[in-house]
Parts: C-alpha cells; structure tokens; sequence
C-alpha cells in the first residue's frame, strides 16, 4: 500500500514549522509550509495535499477556520493533524465535527506527530485507491 505522498503544514512559528517539514520530508516526498491560513489556501489552488498539518492559533482565522475552507474549496477531503497549546478539551468537539481527529498538544514529540500523519496518510489511501 503506498501512502500519501503530498504534506502541507500551516504553521506560524517558523522554527517549529521548519522542524515539522525536515521530519515528515524524511518520509514523504512533497512537504510545504504555509506561514498562515491566506498564504494556504493561495498554495492549495496550485498543491493538492493529501494530509494538512496546521496550528489552531494562527493569524487571522485560526486553524479550524483555515481548514473548514480548505473542505469547503476541495473536490476530495483532506486528511488533517492539529497542533495547538490550547487546551484540547476546548476545540475538540468542533474539530471532530470538521472531520479532524487527530489532535497534538504542544509540546509534541515528532515522532508523535509521524505517527498521526502516517495515520492519515493510510486513510487517505485507502479512501481514495
């Protein structure tokens, strides 16, 4: 079975967002990085990701926002990974409801968060093959 292949990660912190795109590139051959939710949906007109890695608290519209439009302006859904610092109890409900679940308190491993994407990646697969 092969996995997906294309990765986007919307991320504001730099570092981190670096970090998260030298990991998953060990394993997947397309990753990208969106510093925010507009630069992401620009990128996803011209990159069909197969799994999105994206923050809650991004600038502007945070992440859930981000990724109800991403599904919105999509022929096929997106598998998707969260990663927040706030408090998971408090958004996980509405992003169950999107059709996220897998959700990452900071600070995370990233061997956890591999394994998440690796997980959405089978999904993905098996959905769509």
């Amino acid at each position: 079975m092969s996995l997906a292949r294309r990765i986007l990660v919307v991320e504001h912190e730099y570092v981190l967002a670096q970090n998260v795109k030298a990991f998953l590139s060990r394993r997947f051959s397309d990753v990208r990085i969106a510093g925010d939710g507009r630069s992401a949906m620009e990128m996803i007109a011209n990159f069909a990701p197969d799994v999105v890695v994206i923050g809650y608290n991004l600038p502007g519209e945070n992440g859930l926002q981000i990724y109800a439009e991403i599904m919105r302006n999509r022929a096929c859904p997106v598998a998707c990974v969260m990663i927040t610092g706030y408090p998971l109890e408090r958004i996980s409900k509405t992003a169950n409801a999107l059709g996220i679940h897998h959700l990452l308190g900071k600070p995370f491993r990233l061997a956890e968060l591999q394994r998440l994407v690796d997980q959405c990646a089978e999904e993905v697969s098996h959905n769509f093959h």
